[in-house]
């Protein structure tokens, strides 16, 4: 018998994985990868403690989609919590089918997380998902009613457990037993469930009515400033930032934009984006040098290099009033 595991390679995945494969089933992890939650390389590093196969499956733009205009509505955030579950059990879904597998196995606890683990939220996920009695959580199955692979003796439901709410106490005392020595630390989290977070994802949707992937991954590259209804500054605050828009400027699925480097100073690199960008040009040049040190440079010399896709071009920095 093989199943297949939702791995993030936190110790609720990694608990309810042991448990299976303790009881003689083969288990394939699946780790699902989003612009706002990527924790792929940590689960592959657990995944390889416990001598398991992993799977990162990494969402296109239909994904944003879903995001943008959830079934299922938001949580106090910009979180769709169950529209991103019920994809996670779909794609579970079709890789169980891939593989062969008889069933798919979570590491949720009911009651843990509001937004998406309460009883009747569990049942909407996995009747959606067309997954309705094949999803094993070895953490709380005494709490829910017997699944298939129990009613069908394919694993012991003596041998699950039945924790429920909040807690991670109980959950550090189990890895002990289970043999486990490295606790994995507890995660940060989805961006998406940060309510600081919202308000740059709301004006993305507000302003694009079919986001991608690349413009997910650039909220978290610097400073979201909003020039105009069709025109948005992302500005550097490190030099990690930097180097995340030079990355993301220079990718063939990049939206218009243009580039703005420091030429003779030292200063934050800079993106704008949009249909009208060409008129905002002198404008992010200023606010470039509002946010560099002005001991740091003269102003009467400070110039920019402008980077289009097709040509590149050095031209002042603009005025600062």
């Amino acid at each position: 018998m093989k199943a297949i595991v939702l791995f993030s390679g936190g110790l609720d995945s990694l608990l309810a994985t042991r448990i299976i494969q303790e009881q003689g089933i083969e288990v394939t992890g699946l780790n699902f990868a989003t612009p706002f939650y990527d924790r792929s390389e940590p689960a592959q590093k657990a995944a390889d403690a416990l001598e398991m196969e992993l799977i990162v499956y990494r969402t296109g733009n239909e994904y944003m989609e879903q995001i943008a205009h959830p079934r299922f509505g938001y949580g106090k955030a910009v979180n769709p919590c169950i529209d991103c579950r019920i994809e996670m059990y779909r794609v579970a879904k079709e890789q169980m089918e891939q593989f062969g597998a008889g069933f798919v196995v979570s590491g949720d606890v009911v009651g843990q997380r509001p937004n998406n683990q309460m009883q009747h939220q569990l049942r909407l996920i996995q009747r959606e998902s067309e997954l309705d009695g094949y999803i094993v959580r070895p953490l709380s199955a005494g709490a829910m009613i017997p699944t298939q692979p129990e009613l069908q003796g394919w694993i012991d439901r003596k041998r699950l457990h039945r924790y429920t709410g909040r807690g991670r106490g109980r959950a550090i005392a189990l890895a002990h037993r289970l043999g486990i020595k490295k606790i994995p630390p507890m995660s940060t989290g989805c961006f998406l469930c940060e309510k600081s977070y919202a308000p740059k994802v709301f004006d993305l949707f507000q302003h694009e009515p079919h986001p991608t992937n690349w413009d997910a991954e650039i909220l978290n590259a610097g400073r979201q400033l909003r020039i105009s209804p069709k025109v948005k500054m992302v500005l550097a605050r490190n030099e990690n930032h930097c180097k995340r828009l030079e990355e993301l400027f220079a990718r063939s699925d990049a939206r218009p934009s243009i580039l703005l480097i420091p030429e003779s100073f030292q200063g934050p690199t800079a993106i704008l984006i949009g249909e009208e960008i060409q008129e905002s040009i002198e404008l992010a040049g200023t606010l470039i040098l509002r946010y560099t040190n002005s001991d740091k440079y003269d102003p009467s010399a400070a110039t920019i290099r402008v980077c289009r896709h097709s040509s590149q071009t050095v031209i002042p920095a603009g005025i600062v009033k």
